[in-house]
């Protein structure tokens, strides 16, 4: 691109050269006829620069789509939580979940935050102006517990939990992404998902599988 701008300069300086030139020996007529020329000859040289930048640009974008995609990891298309809420760190008492002591200090506090969240109803875009809130939404819901585990500073919508942390699934704790459709977690293995219950239900513990289709994994640094 730096050599076709360059090209375009050094067309429009040439044109102004030969104009400068020829002008003392030609009548004013003939002076404006050139310069009309030179100028649309110039005009030329503009649109084929323009058609060039839009074609850079088209594969610029097709490139960078396609890095993005490689980086993200496919995940499988369905998965049961059952062999994960076996998980000797963890016991799932159909209510709320028990950790063990040996687990990470944040991982603790996160499993806390997330039985906290047990009776919460749905609602679409709660939990996004307000930590504390009576209704969550499947973003809002995952934001809350790593805000109390100190792992977020402000609640994230799912698309912007795209970028959260690192790729891949975690050791402990994986945010499972599909960008402005939904998220939810794994925790030890074990679910918290707004999906799979009834119609208004908020985040809960499931032990069902569901399909994971669609969604990349994120979890927070080391975790």
């Amino acid at each position: 691109m730096k050599n076709i701008a360059a090209a375009l300069r050094f067309t429009i300086v040439t044109a102004l050269l030969i104009v400068a030139s020829t002008a003392s020996a030609q009548s004013p007529q003939q002076v404006a006829a050139m310069r009309q020329q030179q100028w649309a000859a110039y005009q030329q040289q503009v649109a084929v620069y323009q058609q060039q930048m839009a074609v850079y640009n088209q594969q610029m974008a097709a490139y960078k789509a396609q890095q993005v995609a490689v980086a993200r990891p496919v995940a499988p298309a369905a998965r049961s939580a059952a062999p994960a809420a076996a998980n000797s760190m963890i016991r799932y008492d159909g209510n709320e979940v028990a950790c063990s002591a040996s687990l990470p200090s944040q991982v603790q506090y996160l499993i806390n935050a997330a039985n906290a969240l047990q009776d919460s109803p749905y609602i679409r875009g709660a939990g996004h102006g307000r930590v504390e809130d009576g209704a969550y939404d499947c973003s809002s819901s995952a934001s809350y517990t790593l805000i109390k585990a100190g792992l977020l500073k402000a609640p994230l919508t799912s698309g912007g939990f795209s970028n959260y942390g690192q790729a891949g699934e975690g050791r402990f704790i994986t945010i499972w992404v599909k960008p402005g459709e939904h998220v939810f977690m794994t925790i030890c293995g074990l679910r918290l998902d707004t999906s799979g219950g009834k119609v208004g239900e908020g985040p809960r513990w499931r032990t069902k599988g569901r399909s994971y289709a669609g969604f990349f994994p994120r979890h927070p640094f080391g975790l």
